[in-house]
Formats: C-alpha cells, structure tokens, sequence
C-alpha cells in the first residue's frame, strides 16, 4: 500500500474511534499523530533495509510486537509530559495523541495485510511476527525509499487505492460541511 492510502486507511478508521469514544471531528493537532502513525513502519524499515541492517522492508517495524512496544512508549511518554508540562499544553493534546499514533500505526499494519489475511495466506503475513517468523529478503530493497516513492507515484491511478483515498476525502469535506451546516463547528480537539 502506498503512503497516501495508508493515512487515508488511518484517517478514517481514527473518525470511527472519535465518533465512538469523543463524538468530535479529529481535526488539528489530533491528524498530526494519526499520520506520523500511519507512515511510521516505512519510516524505520525502508531505509535500515535499504542500508542493509535488516533483512527485509517488512520487518522490524512492521511487527505486531514493535506495534506494542513503540505504542506503549508514546503513551508513557505522553502521560509522563503531561505531568510536567500539563499548564502549557491543552488537556485534549495529551489525551488525544497515545490513541491517534496507535491507530496510525495499527492501521499501516492492516493496510499491508489486509487482502492476504482475507484470503487465509498466513505465510504472506509472516512479517507481522518478526522475530519468531524470518521474513524473505526482496529485491526491490535495494532501491533507496526515496526512490522508490518516486517510482510508486509515477502512475499514481496504479498505485493508489483511489476508492479509500476518495472515501477519506468525501468523509472530511462532509464532516466540515455537517457541522457548518449545523451552524456550529464542533469542539475539536487539539
């Protein structure tokens, strides 16, 4: 999955938590964790694969285990902040943040492994279990991630998943239009 189909995975699934849980649009400071997130398993392991220090893109960071302890640390980090900086910074930053890279990051991971769970191919998943499971090494690794992006958006209709892309567009510019039609804009959090 390319990188602006998995913010688009992450900012959709991050509207049904809000909705859920806050029952406010995620707008501002909270779409900035929600895409770091998203983006954070390709971050890490594209380029160590690219320099050689693991053995494949999908790997280090894309494992379910890496998942939890990178998680776990954003929200003993954030909670630890907060006490020490909780009269500069707005309550709902602190609340907000743990829960928004958490889905960002779990769903890059679901976006990887969506269809090859759906069809039961557990081996194609194996990179989700790194280190209990080897992962193969691939030639496209050898191509530096920068480039690689490049490659990816040269034909951006083959590379995208344009109906999520589309469906994280018309879900933000509707949510915007109910509220300003509802004469009030929503209490967002920050």
């Amino acid at each position: 999955m390319d990188p602006v189909t998995h913010a688009a995975v992450a900012y959709l699934l991050y509207v049904a938590y809000a909705a859920v849980t806050t029952r406010r649009l995620p707008v501002r400071w909270a779409l900035v964790p929600v895409a770091i997130g998203s983006q954070f398993p390709d971050l890490i392991d594209k380029p160590l694969a690219f320099w050689g220090v693991i053995p494949y893109g999908r790997s280090l960071a894309h494992s379910v285990f890496s998942l939890v302890i990178v998680c776990g640390v954003v929200w003993w980090a954030t909670r630890s902040l907060s006490v020490r900086f909780d009269d500069r910074v707005p309550d709902s930053l602190w609340r907000v943040t743990p829960a928004a890279f958490t889905i960002g990051y779990a769903a890059h991971l679901l976006g990887d492994s969506w269809q090859s769970l759906l069809r039961g191919d557990l081996f194609a998943v194996r990179f989700l279990a790194y280190p209990l499971f080897g992962v193969p090494r691939s030639a496209s690794d050898s191509i530096s991630p920068w480039l690689r992006v490049v490659e990816l958006y040269r034909e951006p209709a083959a590379a995208m998943h344009l109906e999520i892309v589309a469906a994280a567009i018309v879900m933000f510019v509707g949510l915007r239009l109910w509220a300003a039609r509802r004469g009030r804009w929503p209490k967002a959090e920050r």
